[in-house]
């Protein structure tokens, strides 16, 4: 038998199988019942070694289930690659994949299959698609890992449905907000942040007072990764200046802790909801309303997205439709009245 690297040891258990055992001072102990000096086994020795952390169950699971195809897409470096907030919604929506057929096998799922699971979420039309999508990239990665020769979700068509999503602040709603919440205030100092860089809540709740330099704000997007430098509005440098706590997180709770990403949106909604703004007056929607102010305005698609950081110019236009045809229509309509003048003139 070959020489036993360090830290290991070989025990049996009650059944009388093999298991190999990881033990190192400050370390978290592992265990593997692969067959000693297999590929399998280094990878779990080089694994213990470094102190990655090994997927729960992954050694109950059984061969060619969604429960080994997913502890093995966990594992994988493109699931690495992901940003944590593509990993936090992959994981909730491949989890409750998991909970309902991990133990089924995977070569036996279908299009069909597919189609049905996804009608029976035709009133949840967005829960619907993006099963659809998670299960699009698990069925390739099964493919690119030789479980299947082909992906029964390609064939799988999305849900059509009409969407307005969340809904943009109005201007009137936002002077409201301004007119409820002073200058100083924590919520106002939130409030401006979204509206006046057009950002995501994600990046918003945990910019720092480093990245406020030379009348720029400087960021990384979580979602898109992309580096954006954004002037700093006026009406954003009073907030920023009216509301100094010390801290290195520009907006946090009352105890002086970053909000959770959860939190934070239930903290904007709520203090829309203190100044008397409908329901649906959400972080989100002072991202939506600086692209419309900034498609009111006159600025290019191009324009628009140096703000808001979008790399697809139909998102783009998607944001900003509204007021588009808005600015259309009243450039119209002075033409008209323009010709109804010299009309009359004449």
């Amino acid at each position: 038998m070959k020489k036993r690297p360090p830290y290991v040891s070989m025990y049996r258990d009650r059944h009388g199988k093999v298991r190999w055992r990881f033990r190192k001072a400050r370390m978290a102990e592992t265990q593997t019942a692969a067959l000693f000096d297999t590929a399998d086994w280094w990878d779990w020795y080089f694994a213990a070694l470094k102190g990655e952390r090994r997927q729960i169950g992954a050694e109950r699971t059984g061969p060619g289930t969604f429960d080994a195809l997913i502890v093995a897409y966990y594992q994988s470096s493109g699931w690495k690659l992901l940003r944590p907030a593509t990993q936090l919604a992959y994981r909730g929506e491949i989890e409750r994949f998991r909970s309902a057929h991990g133990g089924k096998r995977v070569r036996d799922l279908k299009s069909a299959h597919i189609a049905k699971m996804m009608g029976l979420k035709a009133d949840r039309p967005a829960a619907a698609n993006n099963l659809l999508r998670v299960l699009r990239v698990l069925m390739g990665f099964a493919r690119s890992r030789g479980w299947r020769t082909d992906n029964p979700a390609e064939g799988v068509k999305k849900l059509l449905y009409r969407s307005e999503g969340f809904h943009t602040w109005s201007d009137p709603e936002i002077a409201r907000f301004e007119a409820h919440w002073s200058v100083g205030t924590r919520e106002r100092l939130a409030f401006d942040l979204l509206l006046y860089t057009g950002q995501r809540s994600g990046d918003v709740r945990i910019m720092t007072a480093g990245q406020v330099r030379d009348g720029i704000i400087s960021l990384r997007q979580q979602k898109t990764d992309e580096l954006l430098e954004i002037p700093i509005h006026d009406a954003l440098e009073r907030s920023l200046r009216g509301c100094q706590s010390g801290q290195l997180v520009l907006v946090t709770t009352q105890l002086g802790k970053p909000f959770t990403a959860k939190g934070f949106g239930n903290w904007v909604s709520d203090a829309a909801r203190q100044a008397g703004l409908p329901a649906g007056c959400s972080a989100h929607g002072l991202r939506k309303a600086a692209a419309r102010r900034l498609a009111e305005a006159g600025c290019t698609a191009h324009q628009i997205a140096a703000i808001t950081g979008h790399r697809s110019l139909k998102e783009v236009e998607r944001y900003t439709r509204a007021a588009d045809q808005r600015i259309s229509a009243e450039a119209a309509m002075r033409k008209v009245q323009n010709t109804d003048q010299e009309r009359k003139s004449v």
